[in-house]
């Protein structure tokens, strides 16, 4: 099999066809020697680093509960401002904790606990609130006081993933300085992070972005909360309609999933047809091109 770098995009929920393009790859002949990832495709980088086959991505990914991924906040649970109260009190309408434990799960299976279980394997891109900068981990764990084996893989790409009102953002103490940082999505830092290859692996590095959206209906803004969820999508999509940013380092690949990343409420079969949908245009476009860049 021939090796390269994947970089992953986020997106949400759409990170279902993330791992249909994934899967297409490996079907393909090809090999993730290294991954890099953010949000979504943190996630589903991850997954792929531990080892998951093209089989296995799609018997784990679509039967997966998205929606019980949305685990509410105690204030969260009351009726009417509850999500109100989460916002307000824990800076997010979701803990985030049945997210982390079901990549526990996931990444467990293949006996991957913490980075050195994948040893410059992966790197996920994390925004640090409390310093406003990005952070790529495993990277910043050693300045950070941390040994590779003190550090959960789970837990950093949940921080990635944590997106803003959505999920709680994620507590980080730096034993060195003593500070506690809190860290959230990596999309605010590096929605595409095509900077964080490494250019010294001597690689060919494939982008899996998404395609624009093909229906952007207009959206009432009434009050904080429906502002808040205005912003997290617009983080996500808006950027799609922009024109893709081009490297000589990267060849990029299209993936169509017209859905909103946020749209938690989806069912086995909406996942299955998802990853298909991806699987079959990446697919295609491998039939028609050789990775090779630079």
């Amino acid at each position: 099999m021939t090796p390269i770098i994947g970089v992953f995009e986020g997106g949400g929920v759409r990170g279902i066809a993330l791992a249909g393009a994934a899967a297409a790859t490996l079907d393909a002949g090809y090999r993730f020697d290294r991954v890099v990832g953010t949000s979504a495709g943190a996630l589903v980088g991850s997954l792929v680093a531990a080892g998951y086959s093209a089989r296995e991505l799609r018997n784990t990914v679509c039967k997966i509960d998205w929606p019980g991924l949305l685990d509410r906040s105690v204030p969260g649970r009351l009726p009417g401002i509850g999500k109100h109260l989460s916002v307000f009190f824990d800076q997010g309408l979701y803990v985030g904790d049945a997210l982390e434990r079901t990549w526990e799960g996931l990444l467990g299976a293949k006996g991957v606990r913490s980075f050195a279980d994948l040893p410059g394997i992966l790197r996920v891109v994390v925004t640090d609130l409390s310093h406003t900068r990005g952070l790529v981990f495993p990277d910043h764990l050693p300045e950070a006081g941390y040994a590779l084996t003190e550090f959960s893989v789970a837990r950093a790409v949940r921080m990635s993933a944590s997106v803003p009102f959505v999920f709680r953002p994620v507590e980080f103490h730096d034993r060195t300085t003593g500070e506690i940082s809190l860290m959230s999505d990596g999309a605010m830092a590096a929605n595409f992070p095509i900077q964080v290859v490494d250019r010294l692996a001597g690689l060919p590095a494939v982008g899996y972005r998404f395609r624009p959206l093909t229906d952007h209906p207009h959206v009432d803004i009434r009050g904080p909360i429906s502002f808040a969820a205005a912003v997290i999508r617009s983080g996500i999509g808006a950027r799609e309609g922009l024109p893709a940013l081009q490297s000589s380092l990267v060849q990029v690949l299209d993936i169509p999933a017209d859905r909103d990343g946020l749209d938690f409420e989806l069912t086995d079969r909406q996942a299955r047809a998802m990853f298909d949908e991806a699987y079959a245009a990446v697919a295609g476009q491998l039939d028609h091109s050789t990775l090779t860049v630079g």
